[in-house]
């Protein structure tokens, strides 16, 4: 009864927990699975509940200064989970929602709720910060350590590359 007990607590609290579970996807799984994949500088940031006032979802406008994939705009509208509206807030563990003047790479595809909004491939996977390093070339991280599929050995994609590498395995990607 004692261990019946302690399971029961133990199922209780992993269900309490809060975790964001993702699937590890590489460079080249992120261009397959994404409509657009755009360059560009994020310009205004807000935060606002759903018609249901259920989530909050944090919206940012992007000036678009390269397109990779998908169709040409020169604004494109970002929608994120979590922020905070009206006094609340709601955090999506990994998610990290932008700064007016952040540049970033996006792997990008159209939300479900067919709203003309575009969501990041991955969860947070797709979003890729761009920046200059020390030598001031440009590089891009999506943050993200060590990520492998359970029993495979992976490169850290948390690690900075320079952006014409990524680049290139974007383009190498679209031609199969």
């Amino acid at each position: 009864m004692r261990i019946l007990k302690l399971g029961f607590v133990i199922a209780l609290l992993a269900a309490c927990a809060t975790a964001t579970t993702i699937i590890p996807m590489s460079v080249e799984e992120l261009t397959q699975k994404a409509g657009a994949i755009v360059e560009g500088r994020a310009m205004e940031s807000w935060s606002e509940w759903n018609p249901q006032h259920t989530i909050i979802y944090t919206y940012t406008r992007f000036q678009v200064a390269r397109t990779l994939k998908g169709q040409q705009a020169s604004l494109i509208t970002v929608k994120q989970l979590g922020g905070i509206a009206g006094g609340y807030a709601q955090k999506v563990d990994g998610v990290r929602h932008f700064q007016a003047g952040e540049d970033a790479l996006l792997f990008l595809r159209n939300s479900i709720a067919n709203d003309g909004k575009m969501v990041i491939v991955g969860l947070m996977q797709g979003q890729f910060r761009m920046y200059a390093d020390a030598s001031g070339q440009k590089v891009v991280s999506n943050g993200i350590p060590q990520l492998a599929r359970a029993g495979e050995v992976a490169q850290s994609y948390g690690a900075a590359m320079p952006l014409v590498a990524i680049e290139q395995r974007i383009a190498k990607a679209m031609t199969k």
